[in-house]
Parts: structure tokens; sequence; C-alpha cells
């Protein structure tokens, strides 16, 4: 009986100008060392797997590359986010579970020419065509990166879904709830938003933290259900009034007295701080038990 075809590679190519290419520039400048690091460790997790890495869980990847790269997971959300943003990975796919690019397949279509199985339908993103131009080559010289000067990146806007089961189920209602949220004016009243709230949402917006017309409240309000699943009910609740505490008494202002304009980050940063803060060792070594049992 035929074994299970092999789909990793044991080892990839990089460009040895790749420092020069303007994505890795902005984002070596936006993030260092641990932006460029973050990436390879992403790539390299990719072709171990094949054309896609498949993942079930955002948290997890964050919680993964924090522990890989020694960064927190805020900061691994904010690299993944940028990486996204800029083509650097797919993010259609990144929004369906898979961690991939198209010039991440296109390499891997031509590193495994010998193999019998090569690449799978599911995630993929070559046709048929682009197939056979990679077979007609015989040096495969097409770099991962393109669009070289058009990248402009909000420090501001984080987009990733951060929790892909919760926002699949909302996808379709999610720019009209939005909308209808939008033409609102004023403090809404929980019961009058035209989704499930969520418990803590509600005592956000009743501590008037939020108002509800803000045009990321949805965002917000799955971020929530995640943490309120991935962790300790009672961490989860200490974080929550922590941050309400620190944001009345600041006023919205940062550390070095500058009004916080972007709030929805800034709730989530505070929020999940704190809840690492309240969370045991024990809890935080279970949780990389489970990430090394989906990686591996």
């Amino acid at each position: 009986m035929a074994g299970k075809p092999k789909l990793g590679l044991e080892f990839f190519s990089v460009d040895v100008d790749m420092t020069r290419n303007m994505k890795i520039k902005r984002l070596m400048r936006e993030f260092g060392s641990e932006g460029y690091a973050s990436f390879m460790y992403l790539l390299s997790w990719v072709y171990e797997k094949g054309q896609f890495w498949r993942y079930d869980n955002l948290e997890d990847v964050l919680f993964g590359l924090s522990e890989a790269i020694n960064i927190d997971e805020d900061k691994a959300l904010l690299i993944i986010n940028y990486l996204l943003n800029v083509g650097l990975f797919d993010r259609k796919s990144f929004d369906n579970g898979y961690l991939t690019s198209k010039a991440i397949q296109e390499r891997y279509y031509y590193a495994t020419k010998r193999r019998k199985v090569r690449i799978l339908e599911e995630c993929c993103l070559l046709s048929k065509e682009e197939m056979k131009l990679i077979d007609s080559k015989t040096d495969y010289q097409n770099t991962i990166y393109v669009d070289k000067d058009d990248i402009h990146v909000s420090k501001d806007v984080i987009s990733v879904y951060k929790d892909r089961q919760s926002n699949s189920n909302n996808k379709s209602n999610s720019k009209k709830d939005k909308g209808m949220i939008n033409h609102d004016i004023g403090s809404v009243d929980p019961n009058t938003i035209p989704f499930q709230i969520n418990y803590y949402l509600q005592v956000l917006i009743n501590n008037e933290i939020v108002t509800g017309t803000e045009d990321w409240i949805t965002v917000l309000n799955d971020f929530l259900y995640m943490i309120t699943r991935k962790h300790n009910k009672d961490d989860v609740r200490k974080a929550i009034f922590y941050t309400i505490k620190r944001i009345k008494y600041n006023k919205w202002m940062d550390s070095s007295g500058y009004e916080i304009l972007s709030k929805e980050p800034y709730l989530e940063e505070s929020i999940t701080n704190n809840i690492a803060y309240n969370e045991s060792t024990i809890d935080r070594i279970e949780r990389m038990k489970n990430f090394s049992k989906m990686f591996y």
C-alpha cells in the first residue's frame, strides 16, 4: 500500500537581495528584526507543511509566534496584519484559515517538480496556465515579493479577523450592521444593536468607554467573544474592569499624555495585557502544549 505523499519541504530558498525589497524595508522599519524574524518563522511553518499552513484558531498562531520570537501576542498580531496588508501573505486565504500566498505556492510548485503529488486543490492559488509556465522554466527566477512602491499601510488599522468562525457566521451581515450603527447618533441602547452583543461590550457601553456607534464595534464584539472562550472567566472579568478603571482615570491619554485616537486597538491591547498579567503560569504552559499538538 502506498504511503501518504510527502507535502512539506526540507528547505526553501531566499533571495539574497530580499532586504532591499521595499516591503521588507518597511517591515523592518516598522518592527525591526522582530518583524523580519517573524516573517521567516511563518514562511518556514508554511513550507514545512507544504503549499499552505492550515490553522484553526488565530490565537494559537499568535501564541506560537510570540513564543518563537519572544514577543507579546499583540505585537505578533500587528506584524501578521502588516504582512497581510502588503500582500506578503494572502488575505483571503488567511481569513479562511490558511497561511499562504501565490508567491509561496509558485516556489513550492517549482520545488516539487519531481514529486507525483505536487500541489493540493485545497487552497490552490495557481491556475493551470501558471503551473505550465513554471514547469517550462529551467531555473525559477520569479521573486517572492511584488508591487514594490505602492504600499500604504495605516499604523492604526488592525483588520485581522480574530475569530474566524465568529466572523464567518456574521460575514453576510457585517457591512449592514456597521452601516446601521454608524447612522445612529449618541450612545446606543445595547438592546438595539443589530447583532448578538457580548456581555462585556454591554459593560463597556454602560461605563461609557464606547458608545456603540463606532465603525469597529463588531470587531471589538468578536474579540470579546473570543477572549471569553479562550481564557479563564475570572481573569477576563478582572482585565475588563481594570481596563475600564485605567481608561477613566487617564481619560483616554497614553503614558506620554497624548490622546489615544485608535481606541479599538488600544482597548484590545490593554485587555489582552491585563489577562496575560492575571493568567497563571499553569495556564500558559497548558496553552503552549495545545499549540504544540496543533502544529506537530
